[in-house]
């Protein structure tokens, strides 16, 4: 079971080397595509919703490339998260009630809320900037 695709966590790691490597201007993405190890198609697929929602630009021409549209400190995780996701909720059955006929019934339901609310407000509080250096942090919950 995987509550954040693949899309979200690439897109973590697109947007966290951009905050690495992106301080003196735009960053290439086969550049990018190469140190993720991630196919650069892919990448170029989830510049869209990145670029759509404000959190990433373009850049044309000889040095051009893709780099933050504010700082690393501004853009928090779940934003990210919610954008590549394409919905503000992990579990289908918290977004939207309706898919289940056992909804208003549901014994469970108030923990799937409460599982979603705490991973929300964990990715929330934390900012690209602190992601960077998660490899020296522990980011419990």
């Amino acid at each position: 079971m995987s509550l954040i695709s693949t899309r979200s966590r690439y897109g973590l790691r697109f947007l966290i080397d951009l905050a690495e490597n992106g301080r003196n201007g735009p960053v290439d993405l086969g550049s990018v595509a190469t140190r993720q190890e991630i196919s650069e198609q892919y990448l170029a697929k989830l510049t869209l919703p990145l670029k759509a929602a404000g959190i990433i630009r373009a850049a044309r021409g000889a040095h051009g490339g893709y780099e933050l549209a504010h700082s690393p400190e501004k853009i928090d995780l779940w934003t990210v998260v919610e954008v590549l996701e394409g919905r503000s909720s992990l579990l289908e059955c918290t977004a939207d009630p309706g898919v289940c006929a056992r909804s208003s019934r549901c014994r469970t339901l108030p923990i799937w809320h409460g599982l979603d609310r705490t991973v929300r407000d964990y990715l929330a509080g934390i900012s690209l900037a602190e992601a960077v250096g998660a490899a020296a942090n522990d980011y419990s919950i």
